[in-house]
């Protein structure tokens, strides 16, 4: 006798942290694609299966799923009673924890390798979703996110404190201002590399930071330097 031929699914908990599951049943029920999970007891869980468009339907404990049709599905499953919803580059997501993360997000967007993710701001600018950030979907409203190119960052320290800029330039006033409690008794000084010396910065000088390595300023009190 043949084995039985085994269905796959992708499962994951809280997350996009997708395992592998084999299921005998092609059309198995919601209970069941959970305990392939090792999901127990049902009751105590939510199933959602993230369909082509990237939308999440909500997959009912006693509702049967045909894994054929469809071929190898994703499912994710949450704990606990809140759902929050948001919109993924227009497709719907329904999602069981409070913060989402840059990670996951990348995921549901299905976001390029040059992409990066943004939090849509109506009649704003569109917050930059960094890695390592979270969102917390408690606040007011339905969140909606998108992708675009990942924008070009430029650093530079001030006094071993690290800043970045999407400006290719900054004048000596604009970055004595992303320094909190600037002394005006200070002048801002860049720091000599290789045989170059240190000099001062006047405010309106521009200062190119498109340069490796990155650029290093030190606030000195007027009468130490010159």
């Amino acid at each position: 006798m043949s084995p039985k031929q085994k269905f796959a699914a992708s499962v994951a908990l809280d997350s996009t942290a997708f395992s592998i599951v084999q299921i005998e049943d092609p059309v198995p029920l919601g209970r069941q694609i959970l305990a392939a999970a090792n999901h127990a007891p049902p009751e105590d869980y939510s199933l959602y299966a993230i369909l082509a468009s990237g939308d999440f339907e909500d997959v009912r404990l006693n509702e049967p799923f045909d894994l054929r049709e469809k071929g190898t599905e994703r499912f994710v499953a949450f704990t606990g009673d809140a759902l929050y919803r948001f919109f993924a580059k227009g497709a719907e997501v329904k999602w069981g924890p409070q913060h989402v993360s840059e990670e996951t997000l990348r995921v549901l967007t299905r976001a390029k390798a040059d992409e990066a993710v943004f939090l849509e701001v109506d009649g704003g600018t569109d917050h930059l979703i960094k890695p390592g950030e979270t969102v917390d979907l408690a606040a007011t409203g339905v969140e909606h996110f998108i992708t675009a190119k990942k924008p070009v960052f430029f650093h530079f320290f001030v006094n071993g404190t690290r800043y970045e800029t999407e400006e290719i330039k900054l004048t000596g006033l604009q970055i004595k201002a992303r320094v909190a409690n600037w002394d005006a008794n200070h002048d801002l000084v860049l720091e000599g590399h290789s045989d170059d010396p240190d000099r001062k910065i006047d405010d309106g000088e521009p200062v190119d930071l498109d340069v490796n390595p990155a650029r290093r300023f030190s606030s000195v009190p007027k009468a130490n330097f010159g």
